[in-house]
């Protein structure tokens, strides 16, 4: 076994380039042994980049000894069935979010894992992020008190060709487009993210969802617009507003926050909260940046703690658990969109 591990991936295109595969190099206890795809020129590439061996047939990376664990960026509708294939050989697996387009499917993939005996993580960001760390901590101490409300806005204005070729055109394909393949639309593309880092955050967890959703600009099955509304086990409210065909996007760049009755967090670039009351040395009556720390610039973080939780034989950080509570609450969304009404989550 070599000192940093062997990590596969599973699907060398927009994703792995831009963020993962640039991870796994930047970090200390990985490299890139193999990149797969079932377009040759996608897998050479990544391997050509990081200095790995390429593939396009998944048996031929599961069966690689020198691989431990898999990184999976494909569709979001095979994150199952890879998934499970890559546990059941023996792999630890980290899949791109969402963890799968069903409750089913993912309920499968943590199944799975649980009787390989094998790490199952999912590739949010909040947990592996110590400046979000640090926040939930002075969250929980009580920073701006009981928790009220949330919000999370998304304003984008995607160009036509996202839906056939992502933001880069790296890979040229129509499974963004279609709910059967993708799952859904901006709320399952992109909030989805937002949903964990809040639930993370303030440990609050929804209990009821009541969403209206609709497709104006785009020529695609999956919603560009969705207003969701939600409500949180200890009573708070969260708002979601989420679109990705706005003309002119938002040029205020709006931040997602949490209000409590003793104070407000923006969670921006920095983190500012404004308080009624001072809380250890912050004063009270004015916007103050927190010091958090520096944000990490790649996915280094990411790989490192996922395999120090694989060499130490513990649940990761960002768990399967993690990623089908954060989807339970775009399903329900998408659920509620569709009966025009509330819907509750068991």
């Amino acid at each position: 076994m070599s000192e940093k591990m062997g990590i596969g991936v599973i699907g060398s295109g927009e994703i792995t380039m831009k963020a993962t595969a640039p991870g796994i190099a930047a970090s200390q206890h990985a490299r890139l042994a193999v990149a797969m795809d079932t377009r040759p020129e996608l897998a050479q590439d990544i391997a050509a980049r990081y200095g790995a061996r390429w593939t396009v047939s998944v048996d031929a990376l599961l069966g690689d000894p020198e691989v431990e664990a898999v990184y999976i960026a494909v569709p979001h509708y095979l994150h199952r069935p890879l998934t499970v294939q890559a546990l059941a050989a023996g792999k630890h697996v980290l899949v791109e979010k969402p963890i799968a387009t069903t409750l089913a499917d993912a309920d499968a993939m943590i199944a799975t894992a649980e009787q390989a005996g094998r790490v199952l993580s999912v590739a949010f960001e909040a947990q592996y992020d110590d400046r979000m760390v640090r926040l939930r901590e002075l969250i929980a101490a009580g920073l701006i008190g009981r928790i009220t409300g949330t919000r999370i806005v998304y304003r984008g204005d995607k160009a036509a060709s996202y839906w056939t070729g992502g933001y880069t055109g790296r890979v040229q394909t129509d499974w963004r487009t279609r709910r059967e393949t993708s799952g859904g639309g901006v709320l399952i593309m992109n909030t989805i993210h937002d949903l964990n880092t809040l639930r993370f955050l303030t440990g609050l967890e929804p209990v009821r969802v009541y969403a209206e959703y609709d497709n104006y600009a785009t020529p695609v099955e999956v919603e560009d617009y969705i207003a969701v509304t939600i409500r949180y086990a200890n009573g708070a409210i969260g708002t979601l507003e989420a679109g990705s065909a706005l003309p002119g996007r938002d040029p205020a760049q709006p931040k997602d926050r949490i209000y409590g009755d003793r104070g407000q967090i923006v969670l921006g670039d920095p983190v500012t909260v404004y308080l009624r009351e001072p809380f250890e040395a912050l004063p009270a009556g004015e916007w103050l940046p927190l010091d958090l720390g520096t944000a990490a610039l790649d996915r280094g973080p990411m790989i490192d703690k996922f395999v120090q939780a694989i060499r130490e034989e513990r649940q990761p950080l960002v768990t399967g658990l993690d990623g089908r509570n954060a989807l339970a609450v775009a399903l329900a969304a998408y659920r509620s969109g569709e009966l025009h009404q509330p819907v509750e989550l068991g």
